[in-house]
């Protein structure tokens, strides 16, 4: 069973900003605890600050009992007054409550949402943001390890807010709607206040609203419902889940810019849960651009005897050694990676033109029929390779003899201009797997580097 951790800054912000889809989860298994970080002595009308208290804890019990919300922890911060708070020891109660609770997910305003005009929003999402990476620390609050907790990283950051700055997970809730209602029509004595403010506001510009005015002593539900509603159909409109649908907004944060590199690495852990779907985060498995069927009619059949190889792809040659047992280059090249063995003997044909690992790279474009990166840059750099190697197209070498050639022609400051930057570069450059492989081949065939070619 997941557990999501709800990070609200007030009682009913749960419900109003994510109250749906934590219903869903919660029908779905989930285990949902909700951390109210204030007293709310605030929040009502016509009751006084003990009173309030009271009566919002025990409304806040009633609307965690229909979203599905098992727990509630109370921090008791005194209410609009969070700009007065440590950052860092509100931080310390987040990062306690990640590594006690070790939520998948955390649910929480968003540090960067706009227009915000609440300091208790505010502070909250920044702390709580901060602390999604000072849990994994284990030198901060060791007082926490000695509790006996550990160091922990929550894995997906729902972030919700009056305007995101950006929408990039729209969850349908079409089917529990009618939960978050009811959810904010239990936090009656703070509905009531809210819309007195939209009262006092449209008192000063002159204007009253008989449904409003009959909502805050009577029926919440028909406003509510109403304003929830249309709501929710404009962020399915937004994000096309088609008609009839109704969605709540997201920015779901789970690895960033590793998301691609992650998905396409990373193996199960047996014991672990399965991760729920993420149709917005989640990445097919790398394809290959041929079917085995297409491939069996590219591939050659003595491939285990002669590798055909275009000229500036002689260069990664020198390093097939690294190259082939490289994560990166192995997921890229799977299927060249696990036919060909770079042995002394196999006989390596300089070509004019494209070769295996071309079809295979993420580069070429089927639809063209060519290198995307530019085909008049590569053969270029063919042409300059097998110059500074002195070899022709249709010579034919064996991988042992091009091996001492590339230790003997390609120094640290010939790798480089090849293949570093520049419109010759090449991704797996950067990885370091290749100046590597080139110092082995050096030592293997006894070669000192020119203190001219040395970087």
């Amino acid at each position: 069973m997941h557990t999501a951790l709800v990070i609200s800054p007030h009682a009913d912000d749960a419900a109003a900003f994510c109250g749906a889809t934590l219903a869903k989860f919660a029908e779905q298994g989930w285990r949902i605890i909700l951390v109210r970080v204030t007293d709310d002595a605030k929040d009502s009308l016509d009751y006084s600050v003990e009173e309030t208290i009271q009566i919002n804890a025990n409304q806040l019990k009633q609307a965690a009992d229909i979203l599905g919300i098992s727990e509630i922890v109370e921090l008791e911060y005194p209410t609009d007054c969070l700009g007065d708070v440590s950052k860092v020891e509100l931080r310390e109660k987040f990062v306690f409550l990640y590594r006690k609770y070790r939520p998948y997910a955390v649910f929480t305003f968003d540090p960067y949402g706009q227009y915000e005009n609440n300091l208790d929003h505010i502070v909250v999402s920044q702390t709580a943001d901060e602390a999604f990476w000072v849990s994994c620390f284990d030198k901060h609050h060791p007082e926490h390890f000695e509790a006996g907790l550990a160091p922990f990283s929550v894995c997906e950051r729902w972030y919700f807010a009056r305007n995101l700055p950006e929408v990039t997970h729209t969850e349908d809730i079409t089917e529990y709607l009618h939960k978050k209602v009811a959810a904010l029509c239990a936090h009656r004595a703070m509905m009531q206040n809210t819309l007195n403010q939209s009262r006092l506001q449209l008192a000063t510009w002159g204007r009253r609203m008989p449904w409003l005015e009959d909502a805050i002593q009577g029926d919440l539900r028909p406003l509510i419902a109403l304003a929830m509603q249309e709501q929710a159909n404009a962020v399915a409109a937004a994000a096309n889940l088609g008609k009839g649908r109704m969605g709540e907004a997201f920015r779901l944060e789970r690895f960033g810019d590793f998301e691609g590199l992650f998905q396409a690495l990373s193996e199960p852990i047996s014991a672990a849960m399965p991760a729920p779907a993420r149709p917005t985060l989640d990445q097919p498995p790398h394809q290959p651009l041929w079917d085995e069927d297409q491939f069996e009619q590219i591939f050659p059949l003595d491939v285990d005897r002669r590798l055909r190889l275009m000229g500036h792809h002689h260069l990664c040659a020198g390093a097939f050694d690294y190259l082939l047992i490289d994560p990166g280059f192995s997921a890229e090249y799977a299927q060249i990676v696990t036919r060909v063995t770079p042995k002394d003997d196999l006989e390596i044909e300089s070509i004019y033109g494209y070769d295996l690992f071309c079809y295979q790279c993420g580069y070429w474009s089927e639809a063209e029929g060519r290198c995307s990166t530019g085909w008049k840059d590569k053969i270029s750099k063919d042409a300059a390779v097998l110059k500074h190697l002195g070899l022709q197209t249709g010579q034919v070498t064996p991988l042992g003899e091009l091996q001492r050639l590339l230790a003997e022609k390609v120094m640290p400051t010939d790798l480089e201009h090849f293949c570093a930057y520049g419109d010759w570069k090449c991704e797996f450059y950067i990885l370091g797997a290749c100046q590597k492989a080139y110092a082995d081949l050096r030592s293997r065939f006894d070669i000192a580097i020119p203190p001219e070619k040395a970087l």
